[in-house]
């Protein structure tokens, strides 16, 4: 009949041998289902929803560290923690989607679950130049340093090696220095905040490609103050965190500087020994 929609689906009969004929069957729509993003994360911290999911009795979501951050209580007054959402758990788990690196070169199809996971480490991740307005985005970050920061001595880089140790001159204005290493490839940010009273605070970070399989950079630092053998020698180690821009960074342990350490230059010499993931 003319008139009717004739994109919709119908039911085309099959013959079967032993059956009826006229019996119906109704196609296969390949046509994926879409979720909005927000009706799948926690209700409380507005993050994605990792492996494990809880409800309380009254069925309100929420991810295993809002639990104990609540105290273990929802924010209807019900218990929550012991009960598993496990009709949420099964749906996000068989959910993929390709990593949002694709157009960078990744190929990975990750699951909900791991999405975090796995961007979090992808190689395939840009970087963000850290020196004040520049603009770079991208996954060449070492060579864009060599190349478009190099005539400025305020923003030259210093080469360093792993297990060697490396001095480097920091003045007291400069935010960070750039070291890269002779992989061509990893670089790293001796970080100088000023977020500590009489003094300043030295931290380092990774920003580049992760070495192979993850694994941590570890680092030690090392402050002499200058014309004077008999000062205690400052010490801080730790493992590098890696990071895509500089604004992101938030150093997990420091070395702190007093600014009896700092010369009449307003400079100090930082010894930086790089240790493992190479």
């Amino acid at each position: 009949m003319q008139g009717q929609d004739s994109g919709a689906k119908r039911a085309r009969t099959v013959p079967q041998k032993g059956g009826n004929v006229n019996q119906p069957q109704v196609e296969e729509s390949s046509d994926p289902y879409t979720v909005e993003a927000e009706k799948i994360r926690c209700d409380i911290c507005f993050q994605p929803f990792g492996d494990q999911i809880f409800m309380c009795k009254n069925g309100h979501p929420a991810c295993a560290s809002c639990c104990l951050t609540m105290n273990r209580k929802c924010y209807c007054t019900e218990p929550i923690g012991d009960i598993r959402c496990r009709p949420l758990e099964t749906i996000l788990e068989a959910m993929t989607r390709p990593c949002s690196f694709k157009a960078h070169g990744c190929r990975e199809i990750v699951s909900y679950a791991g999405m975090q996971g796995h961007e979090a480490a992808c190689r395939f991740a840009p970087h963000h130049c850290p020196f004040d307005g520049c603009t770079y985005y991208g996954l060449r970050l070492y060579n864009h340093i060599q190349v478009d920061h190099a005539d400025d001595p305020a923003e030259a880089a210093v080469v360093v090696r792993c297990n060697q140790r490396s001095t480097i001159t920091l003045q007291k204005k400069m935010p960070f220095r750039v070291l890269l290493h002779r992989d061509q490839a990893s670089m790293f940010l001796l970080v100088n905040g000023g977020d500590v009273l009489a003094g300043r605070s030295l931290s380092l970070a990774s920003m580049g490609p992760r070495p192979t399989g993850n694994a941590e950079v570890k680092y030690k630092l090392e402050v002499k103050k200058r014309n004077d053998p008999e000062a205690l020698v400052l010490s801080s180690s730790g493992a590098a965190p890696f990071v895509r821009c500089l604004e992101d960074f938030q150093a997990k342990g420091f070395l702190f500087v007093p600014n009896s350490y700092w010369d009449s230059s307003d400079s100090v010499s930082v010894t930086v020994h790089l240790t493992g993931g190479w």
